[in-house]
């Protein structure tokens, strides 16, 4: 049986006063246990954070792995509860991306906390992905398909998962339709997520907002008024090869600057490239700007910078490889052709 840290502590302090009659002594043993008590939950709130740095995505089982979460209807999910468990050695939480037709569907919802329930401590987040309407092909319009629908759907999430305290919500993927050159625009798109929070009744401790774009922009999500946490992701063509060097330097430079004001309340809740360029583990320094040199020298510049993050005490909340689907891509983390980009994978999220 676990028995309760302050129980555990409390139990000692009456122990051992009881056996001392001078109440000065007494006051001096309740200051020790008070102080032990302090250290001990200072230390066990560290290992929680650092429990959840090593960040696994687990995109629906249909399609492509970088539009199948876009298609409509309710998601295919193929993994069992066994091949969830058996990632739990290397990574610490899991994302799991839905859409509004996932989260009215209660079986899917049992489902998608059956994996939850494989991780130790059930870190994870659930991200909601738009959905592709009539005419619209890729990754869609950027834009929520309804807010009140898209509240009631989190309603429906948070039934699940209110009182799975590890459990975060991030509340819309990439929002690249909203424009961002004006303050207007920046509290407009804040305002829209907002709503749907509101519809939805989530409790906001639990809530993240993606960066605007493709959820690469942070400082504009604070502008727009956003106070809680938020998600940022990276991708190699977040350099044009045609107007800046794709190197090492310049990657790193471009997350420390995006990062830097705010990287206490950010989870890099992806980050991708082939895994399978011919790069033991992306260890080796690169200078060349091919587009193989493009994923090398970028998972190399985000590692770069998120140890300089780490080392001036801005770390990332985590990061979250994008993914574990063990579909055969060159972004798959499991497929053996793609060793060298996963071991590159597992530096990263030991430094974050």
């Amino acid at each position: 049986m676990q028995v309760p840290l302050s129980d555990f502590v409390s139990q000692c302090y009456t122990t051992a006063s009881a056996r001392v009659y001078d109440w000065k002594t007494r006051i001096l043993y309740r200051s020790r246990f008070l102080h032990i008590l302090t250290v001990l939950a200072v230390v066990f709130s560290a290992q929680l954070i650092r429990a959840q740095n090593k960040g696994i995505n687990f995109p629906p089982n249909q399609g492509t792995s970088g539009d199948g979460a876009f298609l409509p209807g309710i998601y295919t999910y193929t993994y069992t509860n066994a091949q969830i468990a058996a990632s739990n050695p290397t990574f610490n939480v899991m994302r799991i991306p839905i859409n509004v037709a996932t989260a009215n569907d209660p079986a899917s919802l049992q489902k998608i906390k059956g994996y939850v329930d494989q991780f130790a401590g059930q870190y994870a987040i659930l991200v909601m992905f738009g959905t592709l309407q009539s005419g619209q092909t890729g990754h869609g319009n950027g834009f929520p398909n309804g807010l009140q629908a898209m509240g009631d759907a989190w309603g429906n999430v948070n039934a699940v998962f209110s009182s799975y305290p590890n459990v975060h919500y991030e509340i819309f993927n990439e929002p690249f339709g909203y424009a961002w050159s004006t303050l207007a625009e920046k509290q407009h798109y804040v305002s829209d997520m907002q709503a749907i929070i509101s519809y939805g009744n989530l409790p906001l401790s639990k809530c993240i907002l993606d960066g605007m774009g493709y959820a690469q922009m942070v400082n504009e999500v604070v502008e727009g008024g956003w106070n809680g946490d938020i998600a940022y992701h990276f991708y190699p063509n977040w350099i044009d090869p045609t107007k800046e060097t794709p190197s090492q330097s310049n990657y790193s430079n471009l997350v420390q600057t995006t990062l830097a004001n705010y990287s206490s309340r950010v989870w890099v809740t992806e980050f991708g490239a082939n895994l399978s360029e011919n790069n033991n583990c992306y260890d080796t320094y690169d200078p060349g700007t091919s587009a193989a040199d493009q994923n090398i020298n970028a998972f190399r510049g985000l590692d770069d910078a998120l140890r300089a993050l780490k080392a001036a005490g801005k770390g990332v909340k985590g990061a979250f490889a994008w993914h574990g689907w063990n579909n055969g891509d060159t972004y798959d983390y499991w497929l053996a052709s793609n060793s060298n980009g996963a071991c590159k994978i597992r530096e990263i999220e030991s430094h974050d």
